[in-house]
C-alpha cells in the first residue's frame, strides 16, 4: 500500500479532510498536510529503529590490504544490529568489540596483540586491529537506513511521493501516525499508543521466521545458542 493510501486512512481515523495528494503541490500549503508528511516519516523511522527487522538487515564486507585500519561504513548504514559481531576470515571466533575509546587507544601503545582481533567505530568508520592482511575479509550485519521504496523500485530513506511504499508493516505505520497525530494535537492518545504497541509486539515477534525452542543450559551454548549438531560417543 502506498503512503498516500495510508495517510488517507489516517485522515478518516482522525476526522480530517482528505486532500487530492499529500506529497505534491496539489496538497497545498495547509499545515495539516505538512504535519502528516512529517509524522509519516517520523513514524517510519521510529518503527525501523525499534527492532532488527529482517528486511532491513544487510551484510557489509570489508577487504584488507595490509595497511588500512579504518574502513568507511556502507552509504545506507543506519546502525549495527542490537546483537551483532564482526567476523574475520583470519580467526575462528568473532572479533572483540572495544566500546571504550580509551581502551581502543591503549592498543596503540601495547605490545600485546589481541588474540582474535578487536574493532570499534568512530568517525563514520569501522576500525580494526591488528590491520587486516591482504586477502583477509571481515563481515558484519547492519540495519539499512533505506526504509522506503519508490514507484520505480529504488530504495530511499524517507517518503517524498504519494506512491512510495514502506518496507515494513503498513498497518503498524498507520497506527503509529495516528497516535503521533493525536499527541501532536494535544489530544488523549493513550488508547492509540496501546494499539500501536500491541501491533509492534506482534509484528516483531513474527518477523524473521519461527523461533527455536532451547532447552538445557542456554548460557553454556555458543554465543547464546545450543550446539546444532549431534554429539556421538
Amino acid at each position: 500500500m502506498a503512503i498516500g493510501d495510508v495517510l488517507r486512512q489516517v485522515c478518516v481515523a482522525v476526522g480530517e479532510a482528505i486532500p487530492p495528494a499529500f506529497f505534491s503541490t496539489s496538497a497545498g500549503t495547509s499545515r495539516t498536510w505538512q504535519q502528516l508528511q512529517l509524522l509519516a516519516n517520523e513514524a517510519a523511522r521510529q518503527i525501523a529503529g525499534g527492532f532488527d527487522w529482517q528486511v532491513l538487515r544487510k551484510v557489509a564486507e570489508i577487504s584488507g590490504n595490509g595497511t588500512t585500519e579504518g574502513f568507511d561504513l556502507p552509504a545506507n548504514f543506519s546502525r549495527m544490529l542490537k546483537r551483532a559481531s564482526l567476523w574475520s576470515s583470519r580467526y575462528r571466533w568473532d572479533m572483540t568489540h572495544i566500546v571504550d575509546s580509551d581502551d581502543w587507544l591503549s592498543f596503540e601503545f601495547t605490545t600485546v596483540a589481541p588474540l582474535f582481533g578487536v574493532w570499534t567505530m568512530h568517525g563514520g568508520q569501522m576500525h580494526i586491529q591488528p590491520v587486516m592482511v591482504s586477502g583477509e575479509k571481515a563481515k558484519f550485519f547492519y540495519i539499512s537506513s533505506q526504509i522506503v521504496r519508490a514507484s520505480d523500485g529504488t530504495l530511499k530513506a524517507a517518503f517524498t511521493a504519494d506512491e512510495d511504499t514502506f518496507l515494513l508493516d503498513e498497518r503498524l505505520l498507520r497506527l503509529a501516525i495516528i497516535y503521533l497525530w493525536k499527541q501532536l494535537q494535544a489530544q488523549d492518545f493513550a488508547a492509540e499508543l496501546a494499539d500501536y504497541e500491541i501491533a509492534f509486539d506482534q509484528a516483531s515477534d513474527s518477523d524473521g521466521g519461527s523461533k527455536p525452542v532451547l532447552s538445557g543450559n542456554v548460557a553454556a551454548g555458543w554465543h547464546g545458542r545450543t550446539w546444532p549438531g549431534t554429539v556421538t560417543g
